[in-house]
This record gives structure tokens, sequence and C-alpha cells, in this order.
């Protein structure tokens, strides 16, 4: 059976899609609003880090207040089941505070003690 990903890989994993995010967007605002396919791209990256961020321990979401934890899955949620109600005004001031939520994930990422970066070999 595989090993549950430590808070490491998943913080990780969501620097690595907003990183991604940040590249099918920058362009700017005209160029997304123009291609379907960096705004399948970008919505699929918030549903990705909004699941993320529900699996992150609820200790490390509490003692991080800087990021609104609940308002980014709340937004998957709204994502993965209203595809019909999809404002793209909406994800792009979600794209607007890219650089931010990064930069505070990083950042977190960076503050994390050494045990939670590695794996347990339980």
């Amino acid at each position: 059976m595989s090993k549950e990903p430590t808070t490491w890989a998943y913080l990780q994993d969501m620097s690595d899609y907003l990183a991604k995010a940040q590249a099918f967007t920058q362009h700017g605002r005209k160029a997304f609003y123009a291609d379907e396919m960096a705004q399948f791209a970008v919505i699929r990256v918030y549903e990705v880090v909004g699941e993320i961020v529900k699996r992150l321990p609820e200790d490390l979401r509490t003692q991080n207040p800087q990021i609104d934890w609940r308002k980014l899955a709340g937004f998957r949620d709204f994502l993965s089941h209203n595809y019909d109600e999809i404002i793209l005004d909406f994800v792009w001031q979600a794209i607007e505070d890219l650089p931010h939520l990064r930069a505070t994930v990083d950042a977190i990422l960076a503050d994390l003690p050494p045990d939670e970066k590695t794996e347990d070999d339980e």
C-alpha cells in the first residue's frame, strides 16, 4: 500500500500547480480571456489546489491564517460542481492573487520542520 504524501509534498505540489497557472496566464488578462485552453488549464489548477488544501493538516491551516484556506477549498468545489456558472472575472481575480499565494505557500514550505519534509520509513 502506498504511503500518504507528506505535508511538504502537498505544499510542493501546490506551489508547482500555482506556477503552472502563472505560466498559463503570463500574457495577461486579454490573452487569457481569448484562450479557452488556458481557461480550462487554470480552472483545473484551482480544482487541484483546492483538493490539496482539503488534504492539508488542520493545524497547518490554523497556524497559517495568511491564506484563506476555506476560500480556496470552496472555489475548488464551485469550479468542480458549477461548470455552467463559471464567470471568468472571478477566475481572473484568483489569478491576480497568484504571486502572493505562491510566495506564501513557498514561505510555509521553507519554514516546515525537517521531519515534515521527508516520509517516515515506518
